[in-house]
């Protein structure tokens, strides 16, 4: 057998292979050019709003809520599969050492969440505060100690299966992280250290309760695979993923829109694809995401017409591109074709659902406009944005489906 350094060199070696494979497919040609695109106009556009700031603007509290929830989604990567709670069980003693590369690893790759929203708000940070480089790092490690106190108690918990321990656990580290963050941006170094002590003995008595309990095995291999699932959901937006575990969900709520395709054998698949778009979390969640997302940039632009349409544009393409994997869910399902006229009529249900979609999306967005705008660049941003979408789904989309049909035969 396999010493306990070379079980996890192993997992470490093949989940990080893996993650590339897939980021490779994710961070393609498109999605980069318009993450560069909205990197540079928010760039941009986040300097011009810095000038406008007033003195009273709440920049410290507005970090200290936004670290806060960074800090308290904590958890490490343990890289178990479910086969270790019978193969590993028995040398649980050994694996002290295992967990131990865990944390390191999931400390390492978690000080990223911390370090890039950091920098993203030191423009606004020395603006509130006149902060020094000095002080900008003295806050950045402290804010990092911050997040290996979370994991470590968020590890300790590990071995808690009670709720009231845990949401207790959420409540408490949430109004700790909220107060140490807070003192930490006011540069309030004395109750930074009052704070750093109260965490210490709250992460002892943790440790101490969990000495008394064993590893919770289902619990930390139920929640690894949560993990690799919500990557998979992810990455099945860019390319094909085996491993993804599809979970449909029922919206009861939204019936009346699958009820009101007509009963006929040319709307099989406009029926199915409309179902699997309404059940399935990973096109109706994404829509909906992109969508809210797109709504709160545009309410914090200003009233010119260029940018409303650039934020319209990029955001209904963004959303088209994610759910153009819609076309291949039934790839497998053999039940369609008992109709006669299933398929003839498949690309064409599968762009009438999609431009329905893109359409709503694109009267949304210039409602946001309207509200914030004059009713001229309302009208204008909405026939822009239909006239893109129909060249998008019967243009690009249609012809990019073609394409791989084509490559696939």
């Amino acid at each position: 057998m396999k010493n306990v350094n070379e079980i996890w060199q192993t997992r470490l070696h093949q989940h990080i292979n893996e993650t590339r494979s897939y980021l490779k497919y994710m961070l393609n040609d498109h999605l980069l050019f318009v993450f560069i695109f909205l990197a540079a106009g928010g760039a941009l556009t986040y300097s011009k709003w810095l000038e406008t700031l007033s003195p009273d603007f709440p920049a410290v509290l507005i970090m200290t809520v936004t670290f806060a929830f960074i800090m308290i989604a904590s958890s490490v990567r343990t890289l178990l599969k479910e086969a270790d709670i019978v193969f590993l069980l028995p040398m649980e003693y050994k694996l002290q050492e295992y967990f131990q590369k865990a944390f390191t690893y999931s400390f390492i790759t978690q000080s990223f969440f911390v370090i890039v929203p950091f920098i993203i708000f030191i423009p606004l940070y020395v603006n509130a505060t006149n902060a020094n480089g000095q002080s900008l790092i003295i806050s950045l490690v402290l804010l990092l100690l911050v997040k290996y106190w979370n994991l470590r108690v968020s590890w300790r918990l590990g071995f808690f299966t009670e709720a009231s321990a845990k949401w207790g656990d959420i409540l408490i580290r949430l109004a700790i992280n909220m107060c140490v963050i807070f003192f930490i941006l006011s540069q309030a170094f004395l109750f930074v250290v009052i704070l750093f002590v109260i965490m210490a003995v709250y992460n002892v008595y943790f440790s101490n309760a969990a000495k008394k309990k064993a590893l919770k095995w289902e619990q930390l291999i139920t929640r690894e695979e949560q993990k690799k699932q919500s990557f998979y959901k992810l990455a099945n937006l860019f390319t094909d993923v085996p491993k993804l575990k599809k979970q449909a969900k029922r919206r009861a709520y939204l019936d009346w829109v699958v009820n009101r395709v007509k009963y006929s054998q040319d709307n099989v698949y406009e029926y199915l694809f409309l179902r699997a778009f309404i059940r399935s979390g990973d096109y109706f969640g994404i829509v909906v995401r992109l969508t809210i997302i797109g709504c709160v940039i545009l309410s914090f632009m200003d009233n010119g017409l260029i940018g409303s349409l650039v934020i319209s544009l990029i955001f209904t393409f963004l959303t088209g591109i994610q759910i153009m994997s819609l076309f291949k869910h039934y790839e497998l399902l053999e039940l369609p074709n008992l109709y006669p006229h299933a398929e003839k009529k498949k690309m064409s249900s599968f762009l009438k659902i999609i431009f329905k979609v893109l359409l709503i999306q694109a009267v949304i967005y210039s409602l946001v406009t309207l509200a914030i705008s004059s009713l001229m660049i309302f009208v204008e941003v909405l026939i822009v944005t239909v006239f893109f979408v129909s060249l998008f789904v019967y243009g690009y989309m249609q012809g990019r489906i073609k394409k791989k049909e084509k490559d696939v035969v």
